[in-house]
């Protein structure tokens, strides 16, 4: 709380140094310290504003597309590399591979077992004929 109260009288006092400024120079009709420099940098600004303003003209929304497309491909082949390293390592495991192959809804499936009345319905048609 202090700090939040610090910080608000330090900016105040400074937004009422700019206003007592501003009014003294107009008040004089001089031009500031800070007038000159600002008129010695504005053209540098002014120049890279424009080149930077160019440098995104060249991109146009085809582009722009691509280079998302571009970098979608890469991020995501990196990704399903790395799903298969997994995957690899995974099934090198029997038991892992067990586990892998009941979520998948693959394997063997026991139509004796405990299961409920719905789940048995649900079994398909080639086991039920068994």
């Amino acid at each position: 709380m202090i700090t939040a109260s610090i910080s608000f009288f330090v900016s105040f006092l400074g937004i009422i140094a700019m206003v007592y400024l501003k009014a003294r120079r107009l008040k004089l009709e001089t031009r500031s310290k800070f007038s000159f420099v600002s008129a010695k940098v504005d053209g540098n600004i002014r120049l890279t504003f424009a080149k930077t303003r160019t440098f995104f003209s060249y991109f146009n929304r085809k582009s722009a597309v691509a280079l998302a497309q571009w970098i979608a491909y890469h991020v995501l082949s990196w990704i399903r590399k790395a799903y298969i390293w997994i995957q690899d390592k995974a099934h090198a495991h029997p038991p892992s591979k067990k586990v892998i192959d009941m979520v998948r809804g693959k394997g063997e499936a026991n139509t004796t077992g405990g299961a409920s009345f719905y789940l048995k319905n649900l079994a398909p048609v080639e086991e039920k004929k068994k």
